[in-house]
């Protein structure tokens, strides 16, 4: 197993890579490219998306879903007073 120091010295001996100096000039003109194409999506865009939601949400909390039958809680049909649960509870 190789040692973390150890490790993290022989990465300092390692020369720096040479394209580290250009990554500013990079950043900065992706930057301008935004600034000047404007953002990926405008405030008028989360505007609708969120009138979309609430409309939706509103819509699906007052429109009443199908009522639906509960199942009987016994997995085999068996009426739950016959369960051995309750008949080993008695005493007779």
């Amino acid at each position: 197993m190789m040692d973390v120091d150890t490790a993290l010295s022989c990465l300092r001996e390692l020369p720096v890579d040479p394209r580290l100096e250009t990554i500013d000039g990079a950043v900065i003109d992706a930057l301008a490219y935004q600034r000047r194409h404007g953002a990926p999506l405008s405030g008028a865009v989360f505007g609708i998306a969120a009138g979309v939601a609430l409309s939706v949400g509103l819509l699906g909390s007052v429109i009443p879903a199908r009522e639906t039958r509960m199942a009987s809680i016994a997995p085999f049909g068996a009426p739950p007073a016959l369960a051995p649960s309750t008949l080993l509870g008695t005493s007779e």
